[in-house]
């Protein structure tokens, strides 16, 4: 989880990191964005608006009728290309 906020927080310093539902949050002109939560054993990084992504490389998971989730259970499932993709795509059109 430490790896993916110092990816997003470099990366993307323009978006706010509140904790919402006791997770860090991260929006972008008061629009939420995406989430990371900690499960046991995995992480999840959800996109609010994840059904609206394009995923060339098929790591977006879940069937609701926006959110989408990438699941990591090690640093080294980590791809920053592909999360850097899927984040400019959302942080784009808000």
């Amino acid at each position: 989880m430490k790896r993916l906020r110092i990816f997003i927080e470099r990366g993307y310093p323009q978006l706010a990191e509140p904790l919402k539902w006791n997770v860090p949050t991260y929006s972008l002109n008061g629009k939420n964005i995406m989430g990371l939560q900690d499960f046991s054993g995995h992480v999840h990084l959800n996109f609010f608006r994840g059904s609206q992504l394009r995923d060339p490389r098929g790591i977006l998971l879940g069937t609701g009728k926006q959110v989408r989730h990438v699941s990591f259970r090690s640093i080294d499932d980590i791809s920053h290309s592909a999360l850097k993709e899927l984040v400019d795509q959302a942080t784009i059109n808000v």
